[in-house]
């Protein structure tokens, strides 16, 4: 399922959400409470936010968009890095601990 299969609420007035979806396997209605963390990896991972009942969508600031206010932005070089990571599969197996 990709970030289009997610729906997105957040109210105006809260720091968190509700998120929806329709289960792959059994076609189900999924509707979740959506903390800050999990709002920040909603927006990260492309889920764009909706809106529902009149209710206006308030986007978070670019600095709560990160699950771990704290941490460092993300560049084009830690990018580049990931990418040369991904296609070394002893990088990989090390990582999950596979080796």
């Amino acid at each position: 399922m990709g970030p289009a299969g997610i729906s997105l609420e957040l109210p105006a007035d809260a720091d968190h959400g509700i998120y929806a979806f329709t289960c792959p396997e059994c076609q189900a209605e999924v509707s979740k409470p959506a903390s800050r963390k999990t709002v920040a990896l909603l927006l990260a991972a492309g889920v764009e936010p909706v809106e529902r009942d009149e209710t206006p969508v308030r986007m978070l600031p670019m600095e709560d968009r990160n699950p771990n206010p704290s941490s460092l932005a993300f560049t084009l070089d830690d990018l580049i890095g990931f990418h040369f990571l991904l296609e070394d599969d002893a990088a990989i197996a090390e990582g999950l601990g596979l080796l």
